[in-house]
Formats: structure tokens, C-alpha cells, sequence
């Protein structure tokens, strides 16, 4: 019974916290954690199949000029195609001239098929939609370089085919690369396959509520991103030491991405990475986030380094529920607490740890929910069994009904009010009759089951929800009712002993009837400040022993003796 009701809390626990989750409000949190998790990887090697060119603040210094004109992008290209590289990047929009040089820029594209240029296929808050040149367009040497940025900001998704309506396949910036840097040794997508496949690899499409995301935008083909690290996984060589020649041998069989990594240029993202070495978010230049996207591809393909993978929305729940049941049996365990609250907390770092073993090998699990499903199940628990204590305590352990503590405090409640409100408190005390016969006669057993059902009887009888019975100590019971005069109290004691007597519980050792029935004794009283709850209680009780001494099996109400005023 206990096992069901620990898996009752636990499966309503869990359905709670999935609630929360599609509502959005661990999202952000989630991804954080997901952040800190592949910070926490070991650093990665630099990948040596990819260089980038890049346009530094020095270099465009150097050139004199913010704007890098046709003949200079020429000159780069010529001076890098010498090298005889596997691919090359263009990480620029050339749509439009930028002279002097354009007629040189259009013929090193002529001469050059293994370079890719690029274009914006979606208009979006990060810009319009930019075409790409149009020789390069007409050759299907172009790629789409669209970027998606989550709700906090940062990129953790990749876009291998955009979404845009009407567009055709057109793949990614980075995905096109590799893609290319395969073809080159005999690798392709497979045709038939549902999804994207790779000598054999599954890229799964990111769906909108994967990991610990909710309701994301999952327009195109998407797939989490896997990045080696910090800014600084790449080699980076200078522009300007590729034109004067001191870049010689090293873009040989490589992917060389050409782009802006200058401080002025716009085109920076914050990742994952971004907050690793500080406070201070460190923003990834857009050409080193699409070599990232290529170095994935690759890495996946050819030296069978993980992607990211996510868990079923049913296994995740799962998972929770789970959870929450260790966080209810740890603390359903009679430790002491501070033992209780460190095997707690042994159970999140658990799951922590397990979280970061599981992106090590690619799989992302929610860690967020799943602490706060074991911190809530606990902290549940500590409430209901605090709950049940403080039940206990008020409580008469074989009757259920209110102790005499209890009752104490409820006359002093109801008593102060009545004196704001000027309304009357009126009071019956119970008294089994011959109830030391009684136990003599059938023994204690025999006596407390006795007390039992006298106990439910006077409930049945004191319905309201602001009446009180109690057990006031032995065969004696106390029956308090606010906003009650003298004859709604004797019309409540008369509803009790016809309870009792429904009960005809046998009782041959009583002198007045062959079952067992009650001495009641009654008081009503509009309280001031001038008397005391005590004197209530004194009256109810001489109105009781005034029944005894008519002969039992009566009531009396008794009126309050009040002190005499001082002049």
C-alpha cells in the first residue's frame, strides 16, 4: 500500500513537472545546463582538414579599407587555389561588384569549381535574404548560409536545408563543404534513405521539442550542433600571409574557408562556448561557426565522433517518474535528516553525473526536471510526513478524534472570537456511563473499541464544519460549538445519545440500561472579557456530574457561574 502511494506521487510528480515542461518554463534553464554540460568535455584536438583564411582588424588595417574589393578577394583566391585545396569557402556575398576587380573575381569563379559561395535564403530578424552571384548560382556552386538562434540568444542548432518556401534543397554553408570534401573520396547521401544517411550514419532531423526544447522553430532540416569547443579549434591564417606568400604548404587537401573575423563585423554569434572562460559572453565569428558545422559532418562520417542525440518525450517522463520515486524512498527511510537530505543530494549529483556521461557519448538528457523531480518528491514527502505529525499531535490516537490539547487551543480561538463577535459558545461534556464496569466486565480491548464507536457516534452528531469534538481524557469527551445557544446544544446532545443508543452496544454490568449510554452535561455562554474560557468548561463539567447524580443516562445544562464585578 505504502510502494502505491510512493508510485501514485511519483507518476503525479512527474506528469506535473512534463506539464511545466511544455509550458516552457525550464527551458531556458535546460539549455543553460546542456551549455555547462559540453563545456565540462575534455577539450578537443584541433581538426587539421579544415584552415581558415580570415580578414583580421590588423588585416584590414593592412589593406586600408573596411570593404575587401573584388581584385583583393581575386588575388586570395588565386594565391589559395595554388595550394590545390580539397574545397574552398567563400564565406562573402559577392551578389553584387565590389570594384575594382570584379571581371578578375568572376574568372577565378570560372576557373575554380571547387569553390562554393553562398547566399541568405531566409528573410528574418537577422537580415534579408541575400542571393548569391549569379555565375556561381548557375553552376550550383552556392550554399545557403541561414543561421538559427535560440530564444536566449545563442546558436546550438545547425541548418542543412533551410525552409524556406518555394526554395529548392539548397544545403548549408557548412554542410556543403563537407559534403563536397566526402564526394571527393567516393561518399554521398544515400538516395533511398528517409532521413539523411552517410556511409551508413543517420543524421536524425531536430523536431521541435527535442532535448530541452520547447516548441522551437524546427523549419528545414536541422541537427543540434556538436562543437569542438571555444573560438580557437581551427588553424587560422592571416589573409594578408596567404597574398605575401608566407602561407606556403599548409592548404594542401584541406577545407579552406575564407571569412570575417574582424571585431567590426556583424557577423558573430554567441554558442555554447560563449560564457566558458567568464562572465563576459565571447562571440564566435560566423565563418568559424560554419567550420564547426563541416568539422561535424566530417568527424561523424570519417572518425565516427558522435552527434547529438535526444530521448523520447515518453522516456524522459520515464525517467522522472523514476526519479521522484527515489527522492520519495530515500526520505521515506527512517535516517536520521541530515542523512536523508545528503542521500538526497547524492541522487541529483547522480543524475548530474550520469547527464554528463551521456552527452560525452551524444545523447542530451533534460537534467533540469529531472533534479527538480527528485528535490520536489523529497521536499513532498517532508511536507506530507510533517503534516502527518502535526495530525498525530493533535490527535487522540485510538479515537481520532482532537486531543485535549487541541480542544484547548480551539476553546481560546473560539472564545476570543466570540468575544468580537458577541455570539454564543456553547459546550457538552460526554461521560460513558459504568465504563469501569464495562472494562471489568468485557476487558480493555474490549473497552477501547467501545470508546471507538462512542467517538464516531458524537461525530455523526456534530456536523458542522466549525464544531469540535474531542477526547478530553479516559471515557470522557468534550463537544465545542461556536454560534450555539442552550437549545441548539441540548438539541445537539440529544442527537449524540440517540447515535449511541442506535449502536446497542451491549453493556451488562450498567445499572440503567442493558447498552452502553451517556451522562452529558451543557453550558452556552456569550464570552466577554471579563470571564474566562475555564469557567465554560467548569460548568459544562457540574452540569455533568448534576446528570450523574440524577441517575445517569441524562443531560443538564448548566448555567455559568459568573464572578462578581468590583465596583
Amino acid at each position: 500500500m505504502r510502494h502505491r502511494a510512493f508510485w501514485l506521487s511519483s507518476v503525479t510528480i512527474a506528469s506535473c513537472l512534463s506539464l511545466l515542461r511544455l509550458l516552457g518554463v525550464f527551458q531556458i534553464w535546460e539549455l543553460a545546463a546542456y551549455d555547462r554540460l559540453l563545456q565540462l568535455r575534455p577539450p578537443e584536438p584541433i581538426d587539421d582538414r579544415i584552415v581558415i583564411v580570415s580578414f583580421s582588424e590588423t588585416d584590414l588595417q593592412l589593406l586600408g579599407s573596411s570593404q575587401i574589393s573584388d581584385q583583393v578577394m581575386a588575388n586570395l583566391l588565386k594565391k589559395i587555389r595554388s595550394q590545390k585545396p580539397r574545397v574552398i569557402g567563400l564565406d562573402f556575398y559577392r551578389n553584387l561588384p565590389s570594384q575594382p576587380g570584379y571581371p578578375e573575381l568572376l574568372e577565378v569563379f570560372k576557373t575554380t569549381p571547387n569553390l562554393v559561395g553562398i547566399a541568405k535564403i531566409i528573410g528574418n530578424e537577422q537580415g534579408a535574404a541575400v542571393t548569391g552571384n549569379p555565375f556561381l548560382i548557375r553552376t550550383d556552386r552556392i550554399s545557403a548560409r541561414d543561421v538559427v538562434i535560440d530564444v536566449d540568444g545563442r546558436v546550438r542548432r545547425a541548418i542543412l536545408y533551410p525552409g524556406a518556401e518555394g526554395a529548392t534543397a539548397l544545403p548549408s554553408f557548412g554542410f556543403r563543404l563537407a559534403l563536397d570534401y566526402l564526394e571527393s573520396q567516393g561518399i554521398s547521401p544515400d538516395p533511398k534513405a528517409e532521413q539523411l544517411t552517410l556511409q551508413g550514419i543517420r543524421f536524425p532531423a531536430f523536431a521541435q521539442n527535442d532535448g530541452g526544447y520547447i516548441n522551437a522553430d524546427a523549419s528545414g532540416y536541422q541537427i543540434l550542433l556538436n562543437p569542438r569547443g571555444q573560438t580557437g579549434h581551427f588553424h587560422m591564417i592571416s589573409a594578408i600571409d596567404v597574398l605575401k606568400n608566407r602561407a606556403n604548404l599548409l592548404l594542401k587537401d584541406r577545407i579552406v574557408l575564407v571569412g570575417n573575423t574582424s571585431a567590426g563585423d556583424s557577423d558573430a554569434f554567441f554558442t555554447t562556448y560563449s560564457t566558458v572562460s567568464g562572465f563576459s559572453p565571447e562571440a564566435m565569428s560566423g565563418v568559424e561557426l560554419h567550420a564547426n558545422l563541416t568539422s561535424q559532418i566530417l568527424s561523424t562520417v570519417l572518425d565516427r565522433r558522435p552527434l547529438m542525440f535526444t530521448f523520447p518525450e515518453w522516456v524522459e517522463w520515464l525517467a522522472m517518474v523514476l526519479l521522484s520515486y527515489g527522492g520519495v524512498w530515500v526520505n521515506s527511510r527512517k535516517f536520521a535528516r541530515l542523512h536523508r537530505l545528503m542521500l538526497t543530494l547524492l541522487l541529483v549529483l547522480a543524475v548530474l553525473a550520469a547527464s554528463y556521461w551521456l552527452v560525452t557519448i551524444g545523447w542530451w538528457f533534460p537534467v533540469v526536471p529531472a533534479a527538480i523531480a527528485i528535490l520536489t518528491s523529497a521536499t513532498a514527502l517532508t511536507m506530507v510526513e510533517a503534516q502527518r505529525l502535526s495530525v498525530l499531535s493533535s490527535q487522540d490516537e485510538l479515537t481520532r478524534l482532537a486531543n485535549r490539547r487541541t480542544f484547548n487551543e480551539w476553546l481560546e480561538r473560539e472564545w476570543a472570537r466570540g468575544v468580537r463577535s458577541q455570539s454564543s459558545l456553547a459546550l457538552i461534556f460526554c461521560d460513558v456511563d459504568y465504563f469501569k464496569l464495562y472494562n471489568d466486565t468485557y476487558g480493555h480491548p474490549k473497552g477501547d473499541e467501545c470508546l471507538r464507536q462512542i467517538a464516531w457516534a458524537i461525530q455523526q452528531a456534530t456536523k458542522r464544519p466549525a464544531d469540535l469534538a474531542a477526547r478530553y481524557g479516559g471515557e470522557e469527551f468534550v463537544v465545542l460549538l461556536p454560534n450555539t445557544d442552550t437549545q441548539g446544544a441540548l438539541q445537539v446532545a440529544k442527537d449524540i445519545q440517540a447515535e449511541v443508543q442506535l449502536l446497542q452496544i451491549d453493556h451488562t454490568g450498567s445499572r440503567v440500561s442493558p447498552f452502553v449510554t451517556l451522562s452529558l452535561g451543557i453550558s452556552s455562554v456569550v464570552p466577554s472579557v471579563s470571564t474566562q474560557p475555564e469557567l465554560l468548561v467548569k460548568a459544562a463539567d457540574l452540569g455533568l456530574y448534576a446528570a450523574k447524580r440524577k441517575g445517569r443516562n441524562q443531560m443538564v445544562s448548566q448555567a455559568l457561574q459568573l464572578p462578581l464585578e468590583e465596583n
